[in-house]
């Protein structure tokens, strides 16, 4: 079908978390330049496990996981959100990319990015925790 990068790019089926997954990704990503960062993939998958931004912070890459809530959820906060198996995932994902590189990093850290956003949509607050222990 010669338009379906367009349809793509709308993604008009796309279920309204996946929206708001995405919308809060951007934003992990925006305040992640902001302080220096370099992105270096996103969405990176092995098998059927992800990490949401990989990154490079002077001479450390970073595997950062982005949660994306509304202000009034039931459960707010990054570590609420981050069940055992989510944490081996990232770790087994990170493994992955890691092996794939040509060049190893001489130091990796795991952070995560939590993102608050409002009934509208529009973002609240941005939080970022680094150099957590999975």
């Amino acid at each position: 079908m010669p338009f379906e990068f367009i349809r793509k790019l709308f993604r008009p089926d796309e279920p309204e978390a996946a929206k708001i997954g995405r919308m809060g990704e951007r934003a992990a990503q925006r305040h992640l330049k902001k302080l220096g960062m370099k992105i270096l993939a996103r969405n990176f998958k092995s098998g059927k496990n992800e990490i949401d931004i990989v990154a490079l912070d002077q001479n450390c890459l970073v595997f950062v996981e982005v949660k994306t809530r509304s202000d009034d959820a039931l459960v707010n906060g990054y570590f609420a959100a981050m069940q055992k198996s989510k944490r081996s995932a990232v770790k087994s994902c990170a493994k992955a990319y890691i092996a794939a590189m040509r060049r190893k990093p001489d130091h990796t850290r795991y952070d995560a990015v939590e993102v608050q956003h409002d009934k509208n949509g529009k973002i609240t607050s941005v939080s970022h925790f680094q150099n957590l222990k999975l």
